[in-house]
């Protein structure tokens, strides 16, 4: 889902682990409803963002250059104008975001009456469409009752670098000894991780916050954006780093 936890952009937090880390994001509410045909829908013609899960035998090719999203987006552009009979093609879907990895597919800006076309071809899985969601805690590990002595290291079996994603609404890692460097870690991500801190506007060296356990941060704000209009960036960053803490 593209979640605005409390009005938030979404970020993601990765973490580098020796051992796998019990790290959970904060519960959240049900969604209200799927793509169609269900209480509480939007109109036909009414444009939201949708998430669209896409059979893997149907995706389009990931090809590992470093122009590889741009052209997994262009693929599913093309893949969504080919499903769309002319008489709802318009307005044109706006792609947001492509998935490779954990799920394939994509979010766009879909009429609903789209969003329920798309559904019903067999190439699709899924179509969710983008939900609000109202924090249940900020305190994930309370509210799971985990601890140093009763936490989910057990369920690793030992698992070595392994990045960890984490879905907030901000990080702020100054002075907090739980994002310190840690001795026991490699000084490097695993080679396979191709991530980093994102700098902003405003934020211009994020990446100084960064290191072996910190080892990227991203904050995700199309959807937001596609829903509530261009972030001013005098006010609110585009960073991960969260200016309320």
């Amino acid at each position: 889902m593209v979640i605005k936890p409390m009005g938030k952009p979404l970020v993601v937090i990765l973490l580098l682990s020796s051992s796998l880390l019990a790290v959970a994001a904060a519960a959240a509410s049900p969604p209200s409803s799927t793509a169609a045909g269900h209480a509480g829908e939007p109109d036909d013609d009414v444009v939201s963002t949708y998430i669209v899960h896409v059979m893997p035998a149907h995706a389009p090719r990931r090809l590992p250059t470093h122009r590889a999203s741009r052209r997994l987006t262009r693929g599913y552009a093309s893949l969504v104008r080919g499903l769309l009979p002319r008489h709802i093609a318009d307005p044109a879907p706006r792609l947001l975001y492509s998935y490779a990895h954990a799920a394939t597919g994509f979010a766009a800006r879909l009429t609903a009456r789209q969003a329920a076309h798309l559904e019903a071809q067999p190439s699709i899985a899924a179509v969710v469409r983008d939900t609000a969601y109202q924090l249940h805690t900020t305190w994930s590990s309370d509210f799971l009752n985990l601890s140093p002595s009763f936490g989910l290291q057990a369920e690793s079996n030992g698992a070595v670098d392994a990045v960890i994603g984490v879905i907030d609404t901000g990080i702020y890692p100054k002075d907090r000894a739980s994002f310190a460097p840690d001795p026991s870690l490699p000084p490097t991500p695993p080679p396979t991780f191709r991530g980093s801190c994102v700098s902003s506007f405003r934020d211009s060296n994020a990446s100084a916050y960064c290191n072996n356990k910190l080892v990227g941060a991203k904050t995700f704000y199309r959807g937001y954006e596609a829903q509530n209009g261009p972030i001013d960036e005098r006010v609110q960053t585009k960073s991960p780093l969260d200016q309320e803490s």
